[in-house]
């Protein structure tokens, strides 16, 4: 009998040269004074991570009027050049809003026209991130690098007197990836 998939066997995670040098000198601190099992920074992001949303995939069929009816075909082009290169991370909103600013900071780094010049590892593209799909048993069954990626955007943040104590908070950070790989 094959199974359903359990909706939570994947991993995903930043590399840990992901995060600038100066965000990361910024809130390491903040990070290790929350007393928790996280060794960088990066290590904390990785933790945050809640959902991604995978990329669609949206096929524009070829059509053609063959007499009464009308035939599709697949189109003319592979399948990378089509594909929806959008890759959306859902992140916990942690104490003291930690987990949106240290985005913010590596966003705003990677932005500032300064950045290029005093820190050598601000390149075009964002470091690669993986994306693994696991077995019910948890071993690797199939992985994607993104790469070359670009910021799109950092969600909102919703702040209100009247919020519930108990509320379960989140944001989102998208990005633009060029190229992928599959191992």
């Amino acid at each position: 009998m094959v199974l359903n998939n359990k909706p939570q066997m994947f991993s995903v995670y930043f590399p840990t040269n992901f995060f600038y040098s100066n965000v990361v000198e910024k809130w390491e601190t903040i990070v290790k004074r929350m007393k928790l099992p996280y060794e960088s920074v990066c290590d904390f992001m990785n933790n945050q991570i809640q959902s991604v949303t995978f990329p669609a995939l949206n096929l524009d069929n070829a059509t053609q009027q063959r007499w009464n009816y009308e035939v599709a075909y697949a189109q003319g082009k592979e399948l990378e050049p089509v594909i929806t290169k959008t890759l959306t991370m859902t992140f916990k909103l942690t104490e003291s809003y930690a987990s949106y600013f240290i985005m913010w900071d590596q966003l705003d780094t990677y932005l500032h026209y300064h950045s290029r010049k005093e820190l050598p590892e601000v390149n075009p593209w964002l470091e690669p991130i993986s994306l693994s799909f696991l077995t019910d048993s948890g071993h690797k069954l199939t992985s994607f690098i993104f790469r070359e990626i670009t910021p799109k955007s950092l969600s909102d943040l919703n702040l209100s007197y009247a919020a519930q104590i108990a509320s379960y908070n989140n944001f989102n950070f998208t990005m633009m990836y060029n190229r992928f790989d599959i191992e």
